[in-house]
């Protein structure tokens, strides 16, 4: 395993160091989220759906998040983007979006029965697509790689209109 890109730092400065793009950790990590969205986004719209749609329909039903705003902070995206989001869905019969009791103003979204369905069969592409990233590594190198990860999104709490 290469890991040049970590002699490249400000400390380094006696000599020169050498730069090559393809061991940089942002090539790197935006390559592997290029092809992993590319191939999800392939295999999701075969039902129609989108990835930030199967987000939503994952955020409600198996992560129990049912407030808007609740949902566009674990997607991480926008408010707007969110709104947007939901009324496509709405539209297509997906989800629907209720007044909470005890507040008239509160909102809670749930799915409906087709948006039910459509999660159980997203919900196998979804997890078959992690299983062929993730069944490249042994399970140890896996749970490294994906602690790795969070380590590094550690307070990072960016809001972006594609998760």
């Amino acid at each position: 395993m290469k890991y040049s890109c970590l002699m490249t730092g400000p400390e380094n400065t006696s000599a020169p160091a050498s730069y090559r793009l393809h061991d940089r950790l942002g090539f790197r990590v935006s390559r592997l989220a290029a092809v992993m969205r590319a191939s999800l986004d392939a295999e999701l719209s075969q039902l129609g759906l989108t990835r930030l749609e199967w987000c939503v329909l994952a955020s409600i039903a198996l992560e129990g998040i049912t407030a808007p705003s609740g949902i566009a902070e674990n997607i991480g995206i926008t408010r707007p983007t969110a709104s947007r989001t939901f009324k496509q869905m709405r539209d297509k019969g997906w989800l629907v979006q209720n007044l909470t009791e005890g507040d008239g103003r509160a909102r809670a979204i749930t799915l409906t029965g087709a948006g039910q369905d459509l999660l159980a069969r997203a919900r196998v592409l979804v997890d078959a697509h992690q299983a062929r990233f993730l069944g490249k590594l042994d399970p140890q190198a896996a749970a490294h790689f994906l602690s790795a990860l969070d380590t590094l999104l550690e307070g990072v709490h960016d809001r972006f209109d594609d998760p």
